[in-house]
C-alpha cells in the first residue's frame, strides 16, 4: 500500500484519474482540503480544511474490478465497522454509497472506473465528516460527523490508520470470496421504506424490499418485485 498526501488538492479522484498509470494497486491519496471535490450524480463535495478525512483508492487488482457492483456498499461497510469502534450507534448503510447515523449522513463514497476497451483501474472515492460541525445550509437533510455525535475532536491521524487498515482487508476479503453479505443486510438503512425513486427516467415511489445478495437493491414496484443497480435509480426520500 503506497500513500500520498496533499495539503490542498482538487480532487483526489481526478488526481488518480489522471495519474493512475504511475501508481501501483491500492495506492491511497488523501487531502486536508478538496477545492473541487466530488459526489454522487455531478454533485460537489464539500468540507472544512483539517477537519475531515477525504481520500481515494486506486484499485487495478482484476479480481476486485470484476466485482465493483458491490464496492461502494463493502466500502460503506468498512467505515461503519470502524465508526462502530467508536462507540457510535444505530450505524446503517444507505445503498449503494453513504452511512447514516440514524437519519443522517456521515460518510459518502463515490466509486469511478476508468475505461478504454477494457476496464483499467476503478477509483474509490471516500470523505468521512470527522471534526466538522459547520454545514452547508439549505440541504434537506443535515448531514453529521463524528464530533457531533461524540462530543469530542477526534484524532485524525489515527482514524485515517484505522479506515485504511479496514478497508485493506475488506479488499483482501473480496479478493479471496468472503461473502460480507449476512453482515450488511443488518444495516440497511432503506429496508423498508416507501422513497420515490427516478427508475429509468420516470419518477415511481416504491416499497425497498432491501439489499439483494448481489448488492443491487429490490424494490417492490406495482406490485412486482424488481432489481436495480445504482446507476439506474435516483433517490428522493
Amino acid at each position: 500500500m503506497k500513500e500520498l498526501f496533499f495539503d490542498t488538492i482538487d480532487s483526489t479522484n481526478t488526481y488518480l484519474k489522471q495519474h493512475f498509470e504511475e501508481y501501483e494497486d491500492l495506492t491511497f491519496v488523501s487531502a486536508d482540503l478538496q477545492t473541487a471535490g466530488k459526489g454522487r450524480s455531478g454533485r460537489t463535495w464539500t468540507a472544512s480544511k483539517g477537519k475531515n478525512l477525504t481520500f481515494s483508492v486506486l484499485i487495478k487488482n482484476e479480481k476486485v474490478m470484476e466485482k465493483f457492483a458491490s464496492l461502494s456498499v463493502l466500502s460503506a461497510y468498512s467505515v461503519l465497522k470502524v465508526l462502530k469502534s467508536y462507540v457510535i450507534e444505530d450505524l446503517s448503510i444507505k445503498w449503494p454509497n453513504d452511512v447514516y447515523v440514524r437519519d443522517d449522513k456521515i460518510c459518502g463514497i463515490l466509486l469511478e472506473a476508468i475505461s478504454r476497451e477494457k476496464m483499467e483501474a476503478l477509483i474509490l472515492g471516500i470523505g468521512i465528516n470527522v471534526n466538522e460541525e459547520d454545514f452547508e445550509t439549505g440541504l434537506l437533510h443535515e448531514p453529521t460527523s463524528m464530533k457531533k455525535v461524540l462530543h469530542e475532536d477526534i484524532d485524525i491521524v489515527s482514524f485515517k490508520e484505522k479506515i485504511y487498515r479496514r478497508l485493506n482487508q475488506t479488499i483482501e476479503e473480496l479478493k479471496e470470496g468472503c461473502d460480507l453479505y449476512p453482515e450488511i443486510e443488518k444495516y440497511d438503512y432503506l429496508k423498508g421504506k416507501d422513497v420515490y425513486c427516478m427508475i429509468r427516467n420516470e419518477k415511481r415511489k416504491v416499497t425497498v424490499i432491501g439489499i439483494d445478495a448481489d448488492y443491487s437493491l429490490k424494490v417492490l414496484c406495482d406490485g412486482k418485485e424488481i432489481s436495480v443497480s445504482s446507476d439506474e435509480i435516483t433517490f428522493h426520500l
